[in-house]
């Protein structure tokens, strides 16, 4: 009787939620959004996934004071994947994960960081994390096969190309710990729920959002830098701000139609209110900052 009644919570929770998902035993397999699979979960009153608890015990027994990123591998039906190498892009640590599809790497550098995770005839996933100081971080990943369609030439090609733009990343990333700016992660993403980028990036220290407000003007977003910063040089004589160049996915995007935008599609976002050069993108020659959209499809 009591099996019935779960299963009778789980069938209207699916129905309020409306994504395609199937049970399999006591495992749900969720083909869409992670947020379903925590929903879930709660409704049940039991994790989802032993990858998870794995990774939280040996998390909760790792040494006082010792920094510890740990997290878990699986396939795209779930299925803890061992052998995978994992690396954070230019600190130089690796891993690889057990028979549990669980890896560690220990004292890893604090701050904003680049996992990859790659594996033979894998995407490689790329991650961007935000270390805490002598705490235990966990990271989940999962990686999808190529499509089949592709030449193990292509293959190579795409990985290491994948590996170089992760690389790229990290150095991009290792700015904000220097200066001043921001990163977003998924995670904060996706605990934040923003309506649009203006609302997910206001408040960050230095730069004003401002959205805008007629018909004429849905979807515009502009962010200026208050602050200066060494070869900025502002373009307003006024000394109101200097405009922010937006970038989706490496690529310069006007700022006409940011703002529609869906965030929920972002992997992370990356703001830098006076940065002088970012690694692998084009610059404006103002040199006032950007505001880098990195989305899931990479």
């Amino acid at each position: 009787m009591r099996e019935k009644l779960t299963t009778l919570r789980i069938d209207a929770l699916a129905r309020r939620i409306r994504s395609p998902f199937h049970r399999t035993g006591a495992t749900f397999v969720v083909r869409h959004a992670p947020v379903i699979a925590i929903a879930l979960s709660h409704a049940l009153g039991a994790p989802l996934a032993a990858q998870d608890r794995s990774a939280r015990t040996d998390a909760a027994q790792s040494p006082a004071g010792r920094g510890l990123l740990i997290g878990t591998v699986v396939d795209a039906i779930g299925r803890p994947m061992p052998d995978v190498d994992i690396y954070l892009a230019r600190a130089g640590q690796r891993a690889r994960t057990d028979a549990r599809g669980v890896w560690r790497i220990a004292d890893p550098p604090a701050g904003p960081q680049v996992v990859v995770a790659r594996s033979i005839g894998y995407v490689p996933f790329v991650r961007e994390v935000v270390v805490g100081s002598a705490a235990n971080d966990s990271v989940h990943l999962l990686l999808r096969r190529y499509p089949r369609t592709l030449t193990a030439v292509e293959i190579t090609a795409r990985t290491n190309a994948a590996a170089a733009n992760a690389e790229v990343l990290a150095e991009r990333l290792m700015q904000l710990k220097v200066g001043a700016g921001r990163l977003y992660t998924r995670d904060q993403i996706l605990e934040q729920r923003p309506y649009s980028i203006a609302e997910l990036i206001q408040g960050v220290p230095g730069i004003v959002v401002r959205r805008g407000r007629s018909e004429q003007e849905r979807g515009l977003v502009i962010a200026t830098s208050l602050r200066a910063g060494t070869g900025i040089m502002n373009p307003n004589a006024d000394g109101s701000g200097c405009p922010l160049q937006f970038y989706l996915d490496n690529t310069p995007i006007e700022n006409d139609g940011v703002g529609q935008l869906d965030p929920m599609s972002f992997r992370s976002v990356e703001v830098y209110p006076n940065t002088v050069l970012l690694p692998g993108l084009p610059m404006r020659p103002d040199r006032c900052g950007a505001i880098i959209i990195n989305t899931m499809r990479r």
